[in-house]
């Protein structure tokens, strides 16, 4: 009996060995001096769990308002178990700790649970307000280009420019006239797939930055247009809140989450990318667009009844 005891102990020490390590997530920041506002790249990486399956890494909403996500997550491809990238600004100063991270797992018999980063470093964010006023960083928008404005060009350009300015109100008021007459404004649909036709010949031609710049413009102005809310004033960030809010199918949202994260990755985050990866991205426009047509055409016919009654 005893033999059998120790030889079951021995087997039990095994499996756990063969077992392998526990699902865990880890995150890691890059050591740089980090100041309100700062993009900070941050990778999460899955570890051990080799045999379950993994969901969408979450972030959970922070109460202190330290962070805000500037772009995905987006899982890495390739990456076994997976690994995800996004970028956080920070809100605050001091030491503050990461948001924190989670996934739900499956295994194979169907049970899931949730996995959460349990080490979650500090960053030291520095301030760039005045140092001697209580001032709040404002909320994130898009980058707006080179700040400042050059007002020692203002009085001698100040005279032709209100004439020109003056010339192209008129000729801009008699050309919708005419455009008003001849040509109704394009569908919502039509005048996004005219957009993304002339981006597909640009591929390749022209810098990507160009080409990703042009997709996040055209796509921000075709949600505005179908919604109605400022869509071309908004984060990729809030842009995902708003679809949330209304209602739009999950295929949709995460069309829109991708779209938006590939041109930001290469606007702002400078990450390389290939023609193959661009025209990928402009056909998830359209399929997306598609998508939400579709789900919005009973909505439209409604209306239509609903105007013929009155």
């Amino acid at each position: 009996m005893r033999t059998e005891a120790i030889l079951l102990g021995i087997l039990a020490v095994a499996c756990a060995a063969f077992a392998g390590e526990p699902p865990a997530l880890e995150v890691a920041v890059p050591d740089v001096a980090v100041s309100v506002g700062d993009r900070v790249p941050v990778r999460v990486v899955a570890r051990g769990g080799e045999d379950l399956m993994w969901g969408e890494l979450q972030v959970a909403e922070d109460d202190k308002k330290s962070w805000e996500v500037v772009d995905g997550p987006h899982e890495l491809a390739g990456a076994r178990p997976p690994a995800w990238e996004l970028v956080l600004a920070p809100m605050d100063i001091g030491e503050i700790t990461l948001p924190a991270f989670n996934a739900v797992v499956r295994d194979a018999g169907g049970e899931t649970r949730e996995i959460s980063v349990t080490d979650r470093p500090a960053v030291t964010v520095a301030s760039v307000l005045p140092p001697d006023e209580d001032v709040q960083p404002a909320a994130l928008r898009d980058p707006l280009g080179v700040s400042g404005f050059p007002w020692e060009w203002v009085l001698p350009a100040a005279a032709p420019a209100l004439a020109l300015a003056l010339a192209l109100t008129w000729w801009g008021r008699r050309r919708r006239l005419i455009n008003v007459s001849s040509a109704p404004l394009p569908a919502p649909f039509d005048e996004l797939d005219s957009m993304l036709v002339e981006l597909e010949r640009r591929v390749g031609r022209e810098p990507a930055e160009g080409v990703c710049d042009r997709l996040a413009v055209g796509m921000r102005h075709y949600l505005e247009r179908r919604c109605g809310e400022p869509a071309e004033e908004m984060t990729s960030f809030e842009l995902r809140l708003l679809t949330r809010k209304l209602g739009w199918p999950e295929t949709t949202q995460r069309g829109i989450q991708g779209v938006m994260g590939t041109a930001d990755r290469v606007r702002f985050g400078r990450f390389p990318t290939d023609e193959r990866e661009l025209r990928y991205a402009i056909a998830t426009a359209r399929e997306t667009a598609s998508v939400l047509e579709e789900h919005l055409q009973p909505e439209q016919e409604e209306d239509a009844i609903e105007e013929a009654a009155g």
